[in-house]
Order: structure tokens, then sequence, then C-alpha cells
């Protein structure tokens, strides 16, 4: 399953808690010993051990990543940046042909162009709420769940969000060779006596993707299509049970649709291939309780750096 467990260097096999008994009478005395009763975990057993709720945002994250999709991890960060290097080119050949070289002949010289390096830094995003001694007196599970709930998943649409953005910069950075108007897919008609002829379906955008990655010389290969919701409903409604077959026929492994993509817009990724997705800290959580106000915060954070090595890897589709 795809969820915040993407964010540390290894997946949590820990199961989900199951809080102990919410009566009345669960705690005898206000912030009295953590109890565990089998699989049962009370809430002061998950405020006094944070590694625990980060466990928990993990399995109950109800979003899920697009950062899996569209980025590789390949390592950690030093010094809270990355430099890396940005193709600004279809770098599958070198700037000189090869030559027919005659016996006892010097060889030709061929060389490709330096790129100037880039820098991308780390940022930092979190949050955190405050859970009252009342309600850790009284064993209150609903309430820390919700919240843990609402936090995770606050987490992962930033992350996601934040995915898109570093995407959008690659493709408004290429010069128009990452993007191109496709059809209207809500007027499709698929069948009927007038359907939608095969070069304006939703289908023909899909091919239309890895044919500019083939006449361009690439060396990519669309597979992961990133939509919205509303344009995936268009394309179960106009292929029904064959949309698997159409994808598979279009090169694409699988399409993923997200509220962090814009209505009318998709996009087609060579996965693998776009850039990294590193991390200076994984997914962690700390707790304090503040004396004055009796009360005891829960605090999250996650330390990513998001950047596109390669920005021929993604072809934006307009105008869907």
């Amino acid at each position: 399953p795809h969820g915040l467990s993407r964010l540390g260097n290894m997946k949590l096999k820990t199961p989900t808690p199951v809080f102990a008994g919410s009566g009345p009478n669960t705690v005898a005395n206000p912030l009295a010993a953590p109890t565990i009763s089998g699989d049962l975990i009370t809430i002061d057993t998950m405020l006094q051990q944070p590694t625990r709720i980060t466990a928990f945002l993990m399995d109950l994250t109800l979003q899920r990543f697009i950062l899996d999709r569209i980025f590789t991890s390949e390592g950690g960060v030093t010094g809270g940046a990355v430099v890396y290097d940005q193709a600004i080119e279809n770098e599958l050949y070198l700037d000189r042909d090869v030559e027919r070289v005659a016996p006892g002949a010097e060889f030709p010289i061929v060389s490709s162009q330096r790129r100037a390096p880039k820098i991308a830094e780390v940022e930092k995003y979190g949050g955190k709420y405050f859970f009252t001694d009342e309600a850790r007196d009284r064993n209150d599970q609903a309430a820390f769940r919700n919240e843990n709930i609402k936090l995770g998943n606050t987490i992962v649409r930033k992350l996601n969000s934040q995915a898109i953005t570093v995407l959008e910069a690659a493709i408004a950075g290429n010069s128009g060779n990452s993007t191109f108007v496709g059809n209207d897919w809500s007027a499709a008609i698929p069948n009927g006596s007038n359907p939608t002829a095969p070069a304006l379906t939703p289908g023909a955008d899909l091919a239309k993707a890895n044919l500019l990655a083939d006449q361009r010389e690439l060396g990519i290969h669309y597979n992961i299509l990133l939509l919205s919701p509303v344009n995936m409903n268009e394309l179960r409604l106009f292929y029904g049970a064959s949309l698997n077959q159409m994808l598979e026929d279009n090169g694409f492994d699988e399409a993923y649709a997200s509220n962090r993509v814009t209505t009318g817009t998709a996009y087609a990724v060579a996965e693998g291939q776009l850039g990294e997705m590193r991390l200076e800290q994984p997914l962690t959580t700390e707790t304090w309780r503040e004396q004055g106000t009796q009360r005891t915060w829960v605090q999250s954070s996650v330390r990513p750096v998001m950047f596109v090595t390669n920005p021929f890897a993604v072809m934006k589709i307009t105008g869907l």
C-alpha cells in the first residue's frame, strides 16, 4: 500500500494499534502508568512513545502518495541541499557524429555539452495538535485517532501538492517540449450512430504522448498516467471494462487519479526517469506535556527534497 511509510527507509510492519477500553473507569488515576493488555494499547502509551504515533500515521492515512510514481529515492541528503544535473535537450546522441576511420588514422573527437549544475534545497513540512489531560485520562481513542488521521492526511496532501509544483516548474522550463493540447474527453462518444473518431478519443492522447517521445528520439517510454478524478471518471465511462486494455495497448501500466492534479490536465510520466525525492529526515513524531495548560502536544514533521533531472520524462496533456 502507498502511504506515509514511503517516507521512511523501510516499510513498517507494525500492526495498527488497537486502544484499550474507553469507559469512564479505564484510567483509575490521572496520568497513571501506561497499560497494555494483549494487543490493546492505551493513549498514555502512544503519547509516551512517539514512534508508535508515527507508525499510527503511516497505517491510518486515507490519502496516497503520487511521489513514488514520479520520483525515485536514490539516497539521503547532506548539508541541506542536493546538487544535480538537469537535461536541457535530447541527450541520446553526442554533439558530433562518429566517422569512418582509416587504418592508422586518428579517431575524431566526439563530445557533448556540459551543463551547469542545479541546487535543490531541503524543505520541512509538519504540524502539531494538543491532547488535553482530560481526554488522555478518559482514554478518548476516537478523538486521538481522528487528530492523527487528519495530521497524516494533511502531510500527504502537502507533499503531493509540492510534487506537482516541482513537476510544473520543470515543464515550464522545458521550452514547450513537455506539453501538448489533447482532446475534450467529456465530449467523446464511445458508440452509437455517430461515435467519436479514433483520433479524437482519450486513447489517442495517450498514444500521442509516446508517439512524440519516439519521434523526438528521447529514449524514454511513458507508462504512468496521472490525472484528476473527474478525468479518470471520463475514461471509465468511455472505455468501461476495456479501460485496462486501452491503457496497456498505449503503453501505460497505471492510471492514477489524484485531487492534486487539475481537472482537464494529465501527466504522462516515464517511471523512474523523471527525478528524485530524497529525505534529510523521514517522518518523525515528538510529544511533550505543557504543564501550565495540562495538555500534551503531538508534533510530526518530515524534511524532503524533490528535483527533476530529466524534464523530457514527463508530458503534460492539457485541454481534456
